[in-house]
């Protein structure tokens, strides 16, 4: 789904714009030049749907050289290996990140509460693929005329990374997992890594940055004054409250 010039929405699921597989986070493609930057892998079930939007949008499965992530849940990196079947690209994402995903660690990603307690099936296996290249915060990755800010942004879960992104269409994109969604709201669920005090550090921290549009995991996105998500999140904060929980 074509979003605006060279940017497109391939993948979203229940708690997005049911594009594609219910689990699927929303899945970003940017292009740059000749070749696409992907953002997040969804969960990797059902991955001919995502390749049917592709081929929808005119999209060449081998210009997809770059996938980055946002963090090791399910419903983010679990499609890396599938994806990879099908697209040649290079991954990237934070050291632990990295590790969870390489190692296939479902503990690490508290999989197995998760399909205990139903919100995955009991079948749902989370397949291992190693991850190229690791990524430090504020490390600067320059694909085209495409820049990609690394910042570590923890609080949904200890891994997790934002992506600040310029050089294309004249404005700024911050694809913000799932640190901070429109309205904003945040996510607050019962795993070892999930913190409040991290999460409202790190949408202090996102409101220094400087970005027009914002690209959630999960729900809408914005493409103007996007910024005001994170603002609204802070005017809770300042009155030490915790935002709303999706």
């Amino acid at each position: 789904m074509r979003i605006e010039p060279n940017l497109y929405l391939i993948g979203s699921g229940a708690n997005g714009f049911d594009l594609t597989n219910a689990y699927d986070c929303n899945i970003y493609l940017f292009r740059s030049g000749d070749e696409y930057v992907l953002f997040d892998a969804g969960a990797g079930m059902d991955v001919e749907k995502i390749l049917s939007v592709c081929q929808q949008d005119g999209i060449e499965r081998n210009r997809i050289r770059h996938l980055f992530l946002t963090h090791a849940h399910g419903d983010h990196s679990g499609g890396v290996a599938h994806l990879a079947e099908h697209f040649p690209f290079q991954s990237y994402a934070g050291p632990d990140t990295a590790r969870i995903v390489t190692d296939g660690d479902e503990d690490a990603v508290s999989l197995s509460h998760a399909r205990e307690g139903g919100i995955y099936p009991a079948n749902y296996i989370y397949r291992s693929h190693s991850i190229g290249h690791v990524l430090n915060h504020l490390d600067d990755i320059q694909i085209g005329n495409m820049s990609i800010e690394t910042h570590f942004t923890p609080g949904h879960s200890h891994d997790h990374v934002s992506y600040l992104i310029s050089g294309l269409n004249d404005k700024r994109y911050l694809i913000g997992g799932d640190a901070i969604f429109y309205g904003g709201k945040i996510v607050l669920q019962n795993t070892y890594d999930c913190s409040v005090p991290l999460s409202i550090q790190s949408i202090q921290y996102l409101a220094t940055l400087d970005f027009d549009a914002l690209l959630a995991g999960h729900l809408n996105f914005s493409l103007q004054n996007g910024k005001r998500h994170v603002e609204s999140a802070c005017a809770i904060i300042d009155q030490m409250g915790c935002p709303p929980s999706i």
